[in-house]
């Protein structure tokens, strides 16, 4: 504590900072946690320190409960456990349990206040939700006090309050998860520095420390993104532990595991695979032959596809008898360290290549601070905190300015990932078709140095052999223009020193809810930063001639990035004509409120974005789009537009919304409520005269 530094003694400290001794005692030993705001500024008067500074540093000083002591162990990797000295209390509150399962998956980092709610509470926190969490957060201390320790007892080394929420403050070998990951990374470490058996003791140590399904008394949390990371860490530490339990001739090993994985992963080549050749070296060929036939019939009839080049060589080896495995030699009964015996060399893999994909940054790039803040701190800080792949969706309307975001913070932190980026268009809104996501393996393939006639044919197989080369790099990889989910999933590497960077109009929610996709939301440019952006397209002094026709522009465009360039553009190309002057030609020819006017590049440009998202959406959410252009854009309900709608109801309505809303086309500013901005309101409006038009003309 800092008071030995000054030299005083306990009583001395006391009397100088007018609190007494117990209190002064229960501070510096932990016991108490967050101590009143007058005792914290008394304290700091008598140390010369500031008050923030002496709170952040009794956060961080605490230690964990010596865990020889304490023998306590939390743990999640099955039903939820809490044991001391071979003793388990049964948590038998609904959301305490909840509670001390959320905060084992995030051990050692804490878990946000929010963060808490929104698990005790899925449907929505009650206002005192925070009252309510101080509540439970109490009874778990008690829970895990030590029986002899009184109700102010050590417990509160336990768990810990932090700037943000809580945290379990426990060594990492106290919670099975944390053991894990800890096991699993030293396995990998330790293969990739040549050091097979050391490898193969760790990956053991990870496998067993799962008793079942992750947090199997707690669906909910079973899909918490740390959740589904572990588990598929679970399955690269098991495929790790099978291949080197075969190349130590010890297949009986991993047989039982490998059979509970297959069961659940029914489609996982590489699961399949490796159970054949452990069947097969533990002379059980005809049981290794009916996995084959088995995951065959399933991939043929779920899928459409046959198997893949891994199960097929699986297959191939398991009839002749030839159990080779790569870097080992034949699998018989020899001792483990026997030499390989002569053979025909296993292929060497290709050489690394570090790809560099990045498209060039924006030239004129203004605003996106808080965008920026939030990227740096998804992926430089707490992204590779819990072994899972650090990814962001940046989402927002046509024109806004996504891929130029995306662009521009790549190559900020182009140094963080020294082995590549990787970047490709999906065109999920483009006049051309979307990529697949087999096709942009391919392409990935290709850059890391795959030949074309190594790429397998198949999505699962691509997908393996894209984690795998990537696994132990450090590469970037942005995926533009993406229209849905099934797009990128496949493209998500399994490797944490990885990222991924999603740009889409679409919100995905499906990404954001399953695989823990971090939301960017893109919105307009303020009017401070299209001031920024036409000086730097048409010189600061011309802006600043007119700063309020210039203003009046830039909400002409909705402070979209894509329509200020192209209005600037023209600017440029005339420099004689004034920003007022253009901007009334543009009042009064109302480009957007009639058809595209051939070689218009305005319209050619803006309109065209917009339509690509237009044609994307179903029908009714297309009549629901065209009835908008009969509203002013502000304040709009499910309520209102029904009865504009005609036939539709207000649910129907509400679904149309939201659908809209998924696509970035409108904006819900307060609970059922919606807003469009002006250049879509104004596309809405030409798209229903066209419709009124056409009408009339029937």
């Amino acid at each position: 504590m800092f008071r030995q530094r000054t030299g005083l003694t306990q009583r001395q400290f006391a009397e100088l900072a007018g609190v007494g001794v117990r209190t002064l005692r229960d501070i510096e030993s932990g016991r108490v946690e967050q101590p009143q705001e007058r005792t914290l500024r008394s304290l700091a008067l008598v140390l010369g320190l500031d008050v923030d500074d002496l709170r952040r540093s009794m956060t961080s000083m605490r230690k964990p409960v010596d865990q020889d002591r304490a023998g306590l162990r939390i743990g999640i990797l099955g039903a939820l456990t809490i044991e001391r000295d071979g003793v388990v209390s049964e948590v038998r509150a609904f959301k305490l349990r909840r509670l001390l399962s959320l905060l084992a998956l995030c051990h050692p980092q804490p878990a946000g206040l929010d963060e808490i709610g929104s698990t005790l509470w899925p449907q929505e926190p009650p206002r005192s939700y925070q009252n309510l969490i101080h509540t439970y957060v109490s009874q778990a201390r008690g829970l895990l006090r030590l029986p002899e320790s009184g109700p102010a007892g050590q417990a509160t080394s336990y768990l810990i309050r932090t700037p943000t929420g809580y945290a379990l403050s426990l060594g990492r070998d106290q919670v099975d998860l944390t053991r894990f990951r800890s096991l699993a990374e030293k396995a990998r470490q330790a293969h990739a520095a040549g050091e097979a058996r050391a490898a193969y003791e760790f990956a053991s140590l990870a496998h067993h420390c799962w008793r079942g399904p992750i947090l199997a008394d707690e669906p909910v949390l079973a899909l918490h993104p740390a959740a589904t990371a572990a588990v598929r860490r679970r399955i690269e530490n098991l495929l790790l532990y099978a291949d080197l339990a075969l190349r130590f001739q010890q297949p009986e090993q991993v047989v039982p595991a490998l059979r509970a994985a297959a069961e659940d992963e029914p489609l996982h080549e590489g699961l399949q695979a490796r159970l054949m050749l452990a069947l097969a070296s533990c002379g059980e060929q005809y049981e290794a032959l009916r996995v084959y036939a088995d995951v065959t019939q399933r991939l043929d009839g779920e899928l459409g596809l046959q198997p893949g080049p891994e199960l097929r060589q699986a297959h191939l080896r398991v009839l002749q008898q030839e159990l080779a495995w790569p870097g080992n030699g034949l699998l018989t009964r020899q001792p483990a360290d026997t030499p390989r015996p002569p053979g025909p060399a296993a292929p060497h893999p290709p050489p690394d290549v570090r790809p560099s994909q990045l498209p060039a940054r924006t030239r004129h790039f203004v605003g996106r601070t808080a965008q920026i803040r939030d990227l740096d701190q998804l992926f430089l800080a707490a992204g590779e905190r819990d072994g899972q792949v650090p990814a962001a969706l940046i989402t927002g309307p046509p024109g806004v300015g996504k891929t130029a975001l995306a662009l521009r913070w790549a190559h900020r932190v182009l140094g963080r990932f020294p082995d590549g980026q990787l970047y490709i268009d999906l065109h999920g809104h483009a006049r051309r078709r979307p990529l697949d996501a087999l096709t942009a393996l391919a392409s990935f393939l290709r850059a890391l140095g795959v030949p074309d006639g190594s790429i397998p044919d198949t999505l699962d197989e691509a997908a393996n052999l894209f984690r795998t080369r990537l696994s132990g790099r450090r590469v970037l990889l942005v995926l533009d223009n993406a229209r849905d989910e099934d797009q990128i999933r496949p493209l998500i590497p399994g490797d944490a020193g990885c990222a991924v960077l999603v740009t889409s109009r679409n919100t995905l929610p499906g990404l954001v809810a399953r695989d823990g996709v971090r939301r960017v939301f893109v919105d307009a440019l303020d009017d401070e930063d299209v001031l920024a952006l036409l000086g730097r397209l048409l010189g600061p002094e011309r802006v600043g001639a007119e700063a309020l026709a210039a203003m009046a522009l830039g909400r002409y465009c909705g402070g979209l990035p894509l329509m200020v360039r192209i209005l600037a553009t023209r600017l440029a190309q005339h420099p004689c004509l004034s920003i007022a002057q253009y901007y009334v030609e543009l009042q009064d020819a109302g480009l957007f409120r009639r058809p595209s006017v051939p070689g218009d590049l305005l319209l050619s440009n803006v309109q065209t974005a917009f339509e690509l998202s237009y044609t994307a959406l179903p029908e009714p959410a297309r009549r629901v789009f065209r009835l908008l252009g009969r509203t002013d854009g502000n304040g709009i309900t499910a309520y209102s537009l029904a009865d504009a709608a005609g036939g539709m109801t207000p649910a129907e309505t509400r679904w149309a919304l939201y659908r809209l809303v998924d696509a970035s086309l409108l904006r819900e500013h307060a609970p059922g409520r919606f807003s469009m901005s002006a250049p879509l309101l104004r596309y809405a409006q030409a798209l229903s005269e066209q419709e009124e038009e056409r009408f009339q003309t029937v």
